[in-house]
């Protein structure tokens, strides 16, 4: 069974003094990021500053579909094994250091070859990284692979700065996105401030960014709703009435691509010789007899939307033709 995570709610406080707003946003966020290196993080929470301080080569539009980022255009040779990306001119990074293509042959072969990089399996599929001039690469796969640009387009595709990542990333990185690192204290807050050349820095108007991170949803709703933050993240379902009601507040919620999930171990092990993993009938009854409108109702205050997929209706990848299994009892028995 798949329970579609289809709501990312988002707080904004009105502030009431627009100089400070302009000046430092302060973001409320879940957890503490375990470390600030794409190729080695793997946390929710390490994506939400990544958002501020590291470009990719590829963004992703709120309708799902791939825009450039430090990669203004890309395209596949006809066998579908080499894939040519041309570069975006006048970009560097925060110490200075231009960013062009050895930077990327650079980073895409760091993801791919540290001990303990998290980017491995995602590149997989890639054999070698080949500059070609200042501003074009090409990567060649050992066979097509579809989602080699999604990956491109998270953690996968985060560049940083060749010479300031010859040694520890984590306790200062060192990237192109439009914000900076400028501290971070574990477990209390981690700072950014704008970067003056960052090839688009007409669209970012704050001075710094202040992300803190507060584990306990009511707290940082509470710290919210006392103005001693600006934006909150994750919003515990049962604290969203509360955010609606204060005036000085504003809920926001997207569609997601988070989803929750019920896996059936059906070949793995002695664990698996169980009628649920041996037997097809018994899942599928399982299946039939699960009332995913009472757990969205009861579970998340019916901000969520049951799904039989694992993507969202506004994925290009949603397949209409798989419809939400109705609730049917008898039919389980």
């Amino acid at each position: 069974m798949k329970f579609a995570h289809l709501m990312t709610t988002t707080l904004l406080l009105l502030a009431a003094n627009a100089a400070v707003a302009e000046t430092t946003l302060r973001i409320g966020i879940q957890d503490d990021p375990d470390m600030l290196d794409p190729h080695r993080s793997r946390t929710y929470s390490g994506r939400l500053v990544y958002t501020a301080l590291c470009d990719k080569l590829v963004d992703v539009n709120p309708d799902l579909t791939y825009a450039p980022q430090l990669a203004t255009a890309w395209n596949w040779s006809e066998d579908g094994k080499t894939l040519t990306m041309t570069l975006r001119d006048g970009v560097t990074f925060h110490d200075g250091e231009v960013f062009d293509a050895a930077a990327v042959k650079f980073n895409l072969d760091r993801a791919r070859t540290l001990p303990d990089s998290l980017r491995k399996s995602e590149l997989a599929s890639v054999e070698s990284v080949e500059v070609i001039d200042a501003k074009t690469v090409e990567i060649k796969v050992k066979q097509p692979d579809a989602t080699l640009i999604s990956q491109l387009s998270d953690r996968a595709g985060m560049m940083l700065a060749p010479k300031a990542s010859a040694t520890d990333v984590a306790s200062r990185p060192v990237c192109s996105g439009p914000y900076k690192f400028v501290q971070r204290v574990q477990q209390d807050r981690i700072v950014l401030e704008r970067f003056d050349n960052y090839w688009n820095k007409q669209a970012y108007h704050f001075d710094k960014v202040i992300f803190l991170p507060i584990p306990d949803t009511s707290v940082r709703l509470a710290n919210l709703r006392s103005g001693d933050l600006d934006i909150i993240e994750r919003v515990a379902p049962t604290d969203v009435k509360t955010a609606k009601a204060d005036s000085h507040v504003q809920v926001f919620s997207t569609p997601g691509l988070g989803y929750m999930q019920l896996m059936y171990n059906t070949n793995n092990g002695d664990k698996a010789n169980t009628p649920m993993g041996k037997d097809k009938r018994v899942r599928k009854a399982f299946e039939l007899a699960i009332d995913r409108d009472a757990i969205n109702q009861v579970v998340f205050e019916g901000l969520y939307a049951p799904s039989a997929q694992p993507f969202p209706k506004n994925s290009p990848y949603y397949d209409k033709d798989l419809p939400l299994p109705t609730r049917d009892v008898e039919a389980s028995k």
